[in-house]
């Protein structure tokens, strides 16, 4: 074989090579945006994260509001009546009362009342009558009531809102771990593209070489032609798709003060890898099994039964017959140190007590009866729920195994799909072969890296299903603490 032939053989097989050693980062990006860090600003500054955040914190706000009626209340009265020249009543009445959360009521208070004409029970002594007691409710008030009860039912009201708050990030970061996949295939894709272009220009340069020199037929030329613009058509097709996949990405980017944002220019997707603890079966139920519970959708229906078994509490309590009792100690006086001690308080102190009996108890019975009920539909809903999150858990854990034996697999495939070109290509070289064999062998090795390329882009699928299934904000890229 003449010099010109073996230059031309060697730049084909230097082309072949070049196809299986090109890696798919791009020498010189400025970016490589992973999708950790992605999600992280997304969470940070994405309008629904927002809002989920102002909707939290209003429900906070309504149990801020509940413990309330809990804070102590002062309180104050003053009644003046003259009449031609009378002086009826001149009183002052003053309450401080201060609720606790066991249902006691702490009461102190400070009377004054004078005049020329004045109820007898209503007259106190100059310096003016000085209480201090409490009232207590008796029976089963004594474990609950209103208060308590609205109080119990906000605070697991903040609960589940925050569970809301969760499930919204963690459906958002689904959606943008789908969009970085998409971006992380499209660009592989033009990459490949780009590649596979390049080559085919570089073999139909070759082919010409070799067509003038004598040492190819001229139809090799057509077929290498026909190559190129087969793969301009799919660098374009790759470019436009990648472009697409950019812009729907950068719809999640925000800035920090709330304007739309996008992706820059240089940017390129970085490597998505798998937690290691996916292939080991034992580890991923353990690590299930610490995701269930705190699972939002878990926590909010467990938080909506606690809220009806709270009210069904309450219900039962108010078809039984309630009493309270009222107790204070007097003394004449302006602070709290003119109070006598309670053993030598003697008689002066005021005792007031209350019954309720309801004697058909229609409406407590019907009450009671429909928060019964509820409660346990809110319980079989806990149950689903809970039962639901296990099996879409276990279906992105399946999914995230399979995956990683397909990446295995086709890895093996498209080294073999290489091997297959180069030993095609020194047949061309050899003269055994035709150029139409030569391209469709490396058709088939595209098209493995390409079926490669998409099952990377997958493993950011799968890592925002299971971040969706677990309810997490954030991919459990590692086995969580104990």
């Amino acid at each position: 074989m003449s010099g010109l032939p073996l230059r031309c053989a060697a730049l084909f097989a230097l082309g072949a090579l070049a196809l299986g050693a090109l890696t798919p980062a791009v020498a010189g990006a400025q970016e490589v945006l992973t999708l950790e860090a992605l999600l992280e600003r997304v969470v940070a500054t994405h309008p629904v994260a927002r809002q989920a955040e102002l909707a939290r914190r209003q429900v906070a706000s309504e149990a801020l509001a509940a413990r309330g009626a809990f804070d102590p209340v002062l309180s104050a009265t003053w009644d003046v009546k003259r009449f031609k020249g009378i002086g009826y009543y001149d009183e002052l009445d003053t309450r401080l009362t201060a609720p606790t959360p066991w249902g006691v009521d702490l009461k102190l208070g400070w009377e004054r009342a004078a005049g020329q004409i004045i109820n007898p029970e209503r007259a106190t002594p100059g310096e003016g009558l000085l209480s201090l007691g409490l009232s207590l409710p008796v029976g089963p008030r004594l474990f609950t009531d209103e208060r308590r009860t609205a109080l119990r039912q906000a605070e697991l009201a903040d609960d589940a809102a925050d569970a809301e708050r969760d499930a919204a990030l963690a459906r958002l970061t689904q959606v943008v771990a789908r969009d970085f996949g998409a971006w992380g295939e499209t660009s592989a894709r033009r990459r490949i593209a780009t590649e596979g272009e390049a080559l085919a220009r570089f073999r139909l340069v070759a082919v010409r070489t070799r067509v003038e020199a004598g040492d190819a037929a001229a139809i090799d030329t057509v077929e290498a032609a026909l190559e190129l613009e087969r793969r301009s058509v799919q660098r374009l097709e790759a470019e436009a798709a990648e472009e697409m996949a950019r812009l729907s990405l950068s719809a999640h980017l925000w800035t920090a003060d709330g304007r739309p944002d996008t992706l820059r220019a240089d940017a390129e997707p970085g490597e998505v890898r798998l937690p290691a603890w996916v292939a080991d079966r034992a580890r991923a139920e353990a690590v299930v099994a610490q995701l269930l519970p705190a699972h939002p959708a878990v926590q909010a229906s467990t938080a909506r039964w606690l809220q009806s078994e709270a009210q069904r509490r309450l219900s039962a309590v108010q078809l039984l017959p309630s009493a309270s009792v009222e107790l204070s100690g007097l003394a004449a006086g302006r602070s709290i140190g003119d109070l006598p001690s309670p053993r030598a308080s003697g008689d002066d102190y005021k005792v007031g007590a209350s019954l309720r009996v309801p004697l058909f108890a229609r409406r407590e019975l019907a009450r009671l009866r429909a928060s019964e009920d509820r409660t346990r539909q809110l319980a079989l809903e806990r149950d689903r729920v809970r039962r639901d999150v296990q099996v879409q858990l276990a279906r992105a854990l399946l999914e995230l195994r399979l995956l990683g034996e397909q990446l295995e697999r086709q890895g093996r495939v498209t080294a073999g799909a290489e091997a297959l070109l180069q030993a095609e290509q020194r047949r061309f070289d050899s003269g055994e072969s035709s150029l139409l064999l030569v391209n469709l062998r490396e058709r088939s090795l595209l098209d493995e890296r390409l079926r490669l390329a998409q099952l990377g882009a997958r493993r950011a699928y799968a890592l925002g299903e299971l971040a969706a299934a677990a309810g997490t904000r954030q991919l459990p890229l590692a086995e969580t603490s104990p």
